[in-house]
């Protein structure tokens, strides 16, 4: 959905229940047109469907997010100042349900943007 559109994967990694990516935002996405103009803030929903869809690319698999748990927003995210950002995800897989804590992060590290903790199921498509 927003993959190659709103942000490019610059870099993706999974080790042992974790997955690192740094990813960069297209700050003339039409997104900010309305969100805001002349001081573009990327939306809180986008952040959390940044986070979906690298587990998606990460898991080849189409998710659902199930539940979402405590979720911060701690800085503002504007791509003129941060294009390019880093998104750390621990996970774990049981019973078909993906537990992850998972957080936005300049890419040196010296601010977070987000961070959150959900759960996501595999989506089943039967025809």
């Amino acid at each position: 959905m927003l993959i190659n559109n709103f942000f490019t994967i610059t870099t993706l990694e999974q080790t042992d229940g974790v997955i690192l990516s740094t990813i960069k935002i297209d700050a003339s996405h039409q997104i900010f047109e309305g969100h805001f103009p002349n001081n573009p803030i990327t939306p809180g929903v986008v952040q959390i469907q940044l986070v979906k869809e690298l587990l998606e690319k990460t898991f080849n698999q189409t998710l659902f997010l199930k539940e979402i748990g405590r979720c911060k927003f701690l800085a503002i995210l504007n791509p003129n100042e941060n294009a390019e950002i880093l998104i750390k995800i621990d996970f774990t897989k049981e019973d078909g349900i993906i537990k992850v804590t998972a957080d936005g992060t300049s890419k040196e590290g010296s601010q977070t943007f987000f961070k959150f903790n959900a759960r996501y199921e595999r989506v089943i498509n039967i025809n």
